[in-house]
């Protein structure tokens, strides 16, 4: 049977954030599909993922610590529980003044 959410059992209560440890920069996949992915992201304090683009739009939810995210021109300073949408195709950055972990979804055309 194939299973569509990896990296987690079935019928079992779980916190996203204790999937994955801060080391460095780490991410974990729970659905890599044509039109579908989500995956959790940690970052480690000091650490940055450099400016990129996506193929479609990402909601970012902070799972714990806090998150600068830099969309275009606009900064965003995200903290336990907030979200920020990035549009497809916005250039985009996220950095650690403090370790973090994201849960990102990214949903693209078919």
């Amino acid at each position: 049977m194939e299973n569509y959410i990896n990296n987690v059992e079935h019928k079992k209560i779980f916190s996203l954030k204790d999937l994955i440890g801060i080391k460095d920069i780490s991410a974990l996949s729970l659905v890599d599909r044509k039109s579908l992915v989500m995956k959790i992201i940690s970052v480690d304090k000091n650490k940055e993922i450099p400016t990129h683009t996506s193929t479609g739009d990402v909601l970012v939810t902070v799972i714990e610590g806090k998150s600068k995210i830099t969309i275009e021109d606009t900064v965003f300073e995200l903290s336990l529980g907030e979200s920020v949408l990035i549009p497809k195709n916005a250039p985009h950055s996220l950095n650690a003044e403090e370790a973090f972990k994201l849960l990102v979804i990214q949903v693209k055309s078919e």
